[in-house]
């Protein structure tokens, strides 16, 4: 450990389990019947990766300051990733075209890529020190 976790960062992934959690339950039965299979899945697939970035941030957020940035450009990543599939897994339940909102969902995924890359070689560096 480089020094104290990183506690308001653990927090936040734990919250931002639970409320994947809650949206998977959400997206699983409360979707059933009013929205399409193919948006039910886009639906999903942004309640996975959310879930994916939760855990990865309570468990980057042990190693300390050193990981700050990287998981903040992580969190950004998620947010942009998960909601712009979030909202087009609901288009049909809204009434409105957000399906332009998927132009943004690829910068997102590239935030967090870049993000875990950049995690990646901050322990490499922590790992020699």
């Amino acid at each position: 450990m480089t020094d104290k976790p990183l506690y308001r960062l653990t927090a936040l992934g734990a919250m931002l389990l639970g409320a994947g959690i809650a949206l998977g339950a959400f997206g699983a039965h409360g979707l059933k019947g009013i929205a399409s299979e193919r948006y039910i899945d886009v639906f999903e697939t942004g309640v996975r990766y959310q879930i994916y970035t939760a855990l990865g941030i309570i468990l980057l957020s042990m190693f300390g300051k050193a990981l700050e940035k990287p998981i903040l450009l992580i969190l950004a990543g998620m947010w942009i990733f998960s909601v712009s599939l979030y909202f087009i897994g609901l288009n049909e339940i809204l009434a409105a075209s957000l399906k332009k909102l998927g132009a943004l969902t690829p910068i997102g995924g590239v935030l967090m890529i870049a993000g875990w890359c950049w995690a990646g070689l901050k322990l490499l560096r922590l790992s020699k020190s």
